[in-house]
C-alpha cells in the first residue's frame, strides 16, 4: 500500500513540474483566433537574424495528434506552445518567432509536400517579443487591426474579416 502511495505521489509530482502554465512573465502559450470562415492549421519556428522564411524547418502540420488545428471561427490555446517559455527564447537565442498560416482546403487539395515547396501558405507572421507582448500573448487570422504594424505577408489587408483575399484590382477603382 505504501508503495502505490509513494508511486502516486512521485507521479503528482513529475506531472506538476512539467506543465507549462503561464504567468505574467513566463508565457509558454499563443492563444489563437481564426476568425476565417475556414479551417487553418498553424506552425511557428523561431529564428534569428536572418529570416527564414521558408518552410524547411517546419515538418507536417497535419501530422495525426498534433494539436494544430484552429477551427473556423474558434480559438486554440494550444496550437502555439512552448517547452520553455517564449521570454526564455527571446532573451536568450532568437529574435523573432514566425508564425505560419496554411489553410485546410489548400492543404486538402495539394497536400503536405506540394504546399510546402510552393509556399503555400495563407499568411506569415514575424513576430518579436514586443509585439506578442503588445497583442497580449495572442494572434489573429485573418491579421486582426490591432496586428496590421506587426510584420507579415502577405500584407494587412489582404483579406476581409472572413477570411477571403480581397480583390485588389476592384478595390483600386
Amino acid at each position: 500500500m505504501k508503495k502505490i502511495i509513494l508511486i502516486c505521489c512521485g507521479y503528482l509530482l513529475f506531472i506538476a513540474t512539467t506543465c507549462t502554465k503561464d504567468s505574467d512573465t513566463q508565457h509558454h502559450h499563443i492563444k489563437f483566433y481564426n476568425a476565417s470562415d475556414s479551417d487553418i492549421y498553424i506552425d511557428a519556428i523561431k529564428s534569428l537574424g536572418y529570416l527564414d522564411s521558408t518552410l524547411s524547418r517546419v515538418q507536417n502540420v497535419m501530422t495525426p495528434g498534433w494539436n494544430l488545428m484552429v477551427q473556423a471561427h474558434s480559438a486554440n490555446n494550444d496550437a502555439l506552445v512552448s517547452r520553455d517559455s517564449y521570454e526564455y527564447y527571446f532573451n536568450n537565442t532568437y529574435d523573432t518567432l514566425i508564425v505560419f498560416v496554411f489553410n485546410s482546403d489548400t492543404l486538402a487539395l495539394y497536400g503536405w509536400d506540394y504546399v510546402k515547396m510552393h509556399y503555400m501558405i495563407a499568411q506569415r507572421y514575424d513576430l518579436s517579443l514586443g509585439d506578442l507582448q503588445k497583442l497580449n500573448w495572442e494572434l489573429q487570422f485573418p491579421p486582426s487591426y490591432e496586428m496590421r504594424d506587426i510584420s507579415m505577408w502577405p500584407p494587412y489587408g489582404t483579406y476581409d474579416a472572413t477570411g477571403h483575399r480581397v480583390d485588389t484590382i476592384q478595390s483600386a477603382r
